[in-house]
C-alpha cells in the first residue's frame, strides 16, 4: 500500500491536477492520498478537496516545507502504515499507469531506503541525480552568492543591470539544461518535488524531512542523513513525473518578481547555514 503526501499552498488547481493524476494512474484501493495544506484554503475549497480525498490536514500557518509535509507523513504513517509513500509537490503529475508496481519492482531489486523518479519538465531544472552540495567550501560560496545576490535584487537598477548582463550572456553563449540520468543508479541525492520513501527508511526517524528549514536544500539535509547512517538511496530512471516547476512560488509572489528572488536567497542562506553547521559538528566529531 501507498500512502501519497501532497503540500498545498494556494495552487489549488494543480493540487486537483496532481490528485487526479494519481487516481487515473493507480489502482484503487492501492493507495491513500494526504493533503496538507500550509494556512491557505477557504472553506469551500477545504470541501472540494474533502471531495477529492478524504484526509486533508490544515496547518494554521505556512510550516514551510519539510515540516508541512512531516505534518502529512506523521498522519499517513500512523493511520495507514503503508509500505511506501511518496513526497511529491502539488504542482507533479503522474504519468504511468503502473506507477506503484514501478515502485514495488525497484524496492525488491534494491531495498532503496527513499528513491527518485526520472522527472519530465519544459526545460527547467528539475533533475535526478541532483547536483547538491558535499563540502563546506562549496556551500559558503553559495551563501556568499546569495547574500550578493539579495544586495543586487534590492536594487531597481542593479537588476535590471543584471537582467541584462544575464540576457546577453545566455545569447553569446546559452546554457546547457540539465538532464535527467540515462541509467539508474545507487547512492546518489534525489530532487525533492517527488522522493518516494520506503518503510525501512521512515522506521528509523521521527521527522523524515530535517525540520528546521522553511524551503530549499532539503535535498542537502537528506543526502547528509543518507551519506552519515549509510542509507540506500536510489534513481530509478524508468519511474516518470512531470514537474511544472516554482508554480505555488510564483502564485504566492504574483508580479513581485524581485520579492520573490530576495525571499528565496533570503532562505537559500537560512537552509544552508543550518546545513553548515550540521557539517561542522559531524566533522568535528
Amino acid at each position: 500500500m501507498v500512502a501519497f503526501v501532497i503540500l498545498h499552498y494556494k495552487n489549488m488547481t494543480d493540487t486537483i491536477e496532481c490528485i487526479a493524476s494519481i487516481k487515473e494512474k493507480c489502482p484503487k484501493k492501492s493507495y491513500e492520498i494526504v493533503v496538507v495544506d500550509n494556512g491557505t484554503l477557504q472553506d469551500y475549497e477545504k470541501k472540494r478537496l474533502l471531495k477529492e480525498t478524504k484526509h486533508v490536514l490544515c496547518n494554521e500557518e505556512n510550516l514551510g516545507f519539510a515540516k508541512g509535509n512531516n505534518v502529512g507523513i506523521r498522519y499517513a504513517i500512523s493511520n495507514f502504515h503503508p509500505d511506501f509513500f511518496v513526497v511529491l509537490n502539488s504542482d507533479i503529475v503522474l504519468l504511468q499507469n503502473d506507477f506503484i508496481s514501478r515502485i514495488e519492482s525497484s524496492y525488491q531489486a534494491t531495498s532503496f531506503d527513499f528513491m527518485g523518479p526520472k522527472i519530465l519538465t519544459n526545460g527547467g531544472d528539475s533533475v535526478n541525480p541532483f547536483p547538491v552540495y558535499r563540502s563546506l567550501n562549496e556551500v559558503n560560496r553559495a551563501i556568499k552568492k546569495s547574500k550578493q545576490l539579495i544586495f543586487i535584487y534590492r536594487s531597481r537598477i542593479l537588476s535590471f543591470l543584471l537582467s541584462c548582463y544575464m540576457s546577453l550572456k545566455h545569447q553569446l553563449k546559452p546554457i546547457k539544461p540539465l538532464e535527467n540520468g540515462d541509467k539508474s543508479m545507487y547512492d546518489v541525492a534525489v530532487h525533492g518535488c517527488c522522493i518516494i520513501f520506503s518503510k525501512k527508511y521512515y522506521e528509523k526517524y521521527d521527522d523524515v524531512f530535517y525540520p528546521e528549514t522553511f524551503l530549499y536544500h532539503e535535498e542537502e539535509f537528506l543526502e547528509f542523513r543518507r551519506v552519515n547512517d549509510h542509507l540506500i538511496s536510489y534513481y530509478d530512471e524508468s519511474i516518470s513525473v512531470f514537474h511544472k516547476e516554482g508554480a505555488s512560488l510564483n502564485m504566492a509572489f504574483e508580479n513581485q518578481e524581485r520579492k520573490k528572488l530576495i525571499f528565496r536567497n533570503q532562505e537559500i542562506i537560512r537552509s544552508l547555514s543550518l546545513l553548515k553547521k550540521l557539517m561542522m559538528d559531524a566533522k568535528m566529531d
